[in-house]
């Protein structure tokens, strides 16, 4: 807490006449039923008068507030009689005065919470500052783009067949535009589901391009046979609310080509 609470700190958040009057109720035995508070303390004071009023006094950042429903009039960041005394009272009986619970957070957990394009961010400051590092942070980037175990292969292209058959089966006809654009023609329902599907492929085409870029070709195959087998999965098996009814047959000879020619012209013709 930011406040330590003694009598010197309440003193410092009141007027002499306050203190002074807070003191005597005090010395009466004013206060009634004071009950620890978060950040603080309430509680009931008996005035001179014999009336009763509930006050509560808090600590807000550096300073102490308080609220009371006497006829008091409080003046901003003071403490009027009642409040005096209520604080005074609860230094005296040490009642504590409790702070909201705080949740801690755990070594690494910021950096989870990360996205994918934070946490980039992220890395790229300690490379830009020791460019040492970058050597050995590409030999560790090698790995999950250019994986060389058989089950690590087959689970990429299974990943990437199972990425492709559900975006293209997410594609709704709703989303299909159709009919004729100045300057564009007439577009029909066939051409309109290609201008859907092909961002989709597009996206995976990248993804191999690159791989061969870096000379990962094993890599580069198990996400070109993915795409292929993600478009044979999706073949003739949707029902009417899908782009793929307008798609054509053979999905994978129609947008899989421009794939199946980077693998042809990288040395790895596939059927």
């Amino acid at each position: 807490m930011a406040v330590v609470m003694d009598e010197e700190t309440v003193h410092a958040f009141a007027d002499d006449t306050e203190v002074t009057e807070g003191r005597t109720l005090l010395a009466d035995g004013a206060v009634i039923e004071p009950e620890s508070e978060q950040r603080g303390v309430s509680g009931l004071v008996r005035d001179g008068s014999g009336a009763a009023c509930d006050v509560w006094v808090r600590v807000v950042g550096r300073e102490l507030t308080a609220e009371c429903d006497g006829p008091c009039a409080l003046a901003s960041g003071r403490l009027c009689r009642h409040a005096v005394v209520l604080a005074l009272h609860a230094v005296e009986r040490r009642l504590p005065w409790h702070t909201p619970p705080t949740t801690r957070r755990t070594r690494g957990e910021a950096l989870h919470a990360l996205t994918a394009v934070e946490k980039a961010t992220v890395l790229d400051r300690p490379l830009d500052d020791r460019p040492e590092l970058r050597t050995e942070a590409d030999k560790m980037a090698v790995r999950p783009l250019a994986p060389r175990e058989r089950t690590e292969l087959n689970a990429l292209q299974e990943g990437t067949a199972a990425d492709v058959e559900h975006a293209l089966r997410a594609l709704d006809t709703d989303s299909l535009t159709t009919g004729y654009r100045p300057g564009f023609g007439y577009t029909d329902v066939y051409e309109a589901a290609s201008h859907l599907i092909e961002p989709v492929i597009e996206q995976h085409e990248a993804d191999v391009r690159r791989r061969l870029a870096l000379g990962m070709p094993e890599a580069a195959e198990a996400v070109a046979l993915g795409v292929l087998d993600g478009l044979d999965a999706c073949e003739g098996d949707y029902d009417g609310d899908e782009v793929l009814c307008y798609a054509g047959e053979s999905l994978a000879e129609i947008y899989g080509y421009k794939i199946r020619e980077l693998m042809r012209t990288a040395g790895r013709a596939m059927e």
